[in-house]
């Protein structure tokens, strides 16, 4: 009789869960992101995951849960695009630059992507608050240096997520025009009292 090797066997479970799991959660990401609450159900989900609804409630207690994950996903993709500018950069407004022109040139490659962050942003989730939570801090060191005019983080934060969302929701709506990320840059920092630095200086 053939050994039976119990951790090869083992290893090959954890891998098929973790690829049904990442299913789900695409599938989550691509119906939250065609925008219709009505049509974001488990068996929604189930369905265009190509699994069984039970299958679903072995991975998630509720459709909230894949909601979280689904922007835990969204929080390090945002990640991905930003490492660079906090481990490169010095300058709190170069980092802001970095961010915002970066993020808005992924919403302009990559529409699925922005009409996720688009959709998401509309209810308080873990992906808004890091998020948030970073800008806040790059705003907070600006502020301590006397680089912007807008002396209250919070309110800074939402001048500039809210430029950021308005033009992403443009960029759906129709063609971007050349120099989108750089003219919505310039005005998002003069909304916050900040000052453009040169592409040279970033």
């Amino acid at each position: 009789m053939a050994k039976i090797n119990l951790e090869r066997r083992a290893k090959i479970g954890r891998e098929r869960r973790a690829k049904t799991r990442a299913q789900i959660i695409e599938a989550g990401a691509m119906l939250l992101a065609e925008g219709s609450p009505k049509a974001f159900t488990v068996d929604a989900v189930a369905e265009a995951a190509g699994v069984a609804k039970g299958t679903f409630y072995y991975h998630f207690q509720n459709i909230e849960e894949l909601v979280a994950a689904v922007s835990v996903q969204l929080g390090q993709s945002f990640d991905d695009v930003l490492t660079p500018a906090r481990t490169e950069l010095r300058d709190p407004i170069a980092r802001l630059s970095f961010a915002f022109t970066q993020s808005l040139e992924k919403a302009i490659s990559d529409t699925g992507w922005a009409r996720l962050v688009v959709q998401t942003s509309k209810t308080p989730n873990e992906f808004g608050r890091s998020v948030r939570d970073n800008l806040k801090a790059e705003i907070a060191e600006a502020i301590a240096q006397g680089r912007v005019t807008v002396q209250d983080p919070e309110l800074a934060a939402d001048i500039f997520v809210g430029i950021w969302l308005q033009v992403t929701r443009g960029i759906l709506e129709r063609v971007a025009p050349p120099e989108l990320s750089n003219q919505a840059l310039e005005a998002a920092l003069r909304a916050i009292g900040g000052a453009q630095l040169k592409s040279r200086s970033l």
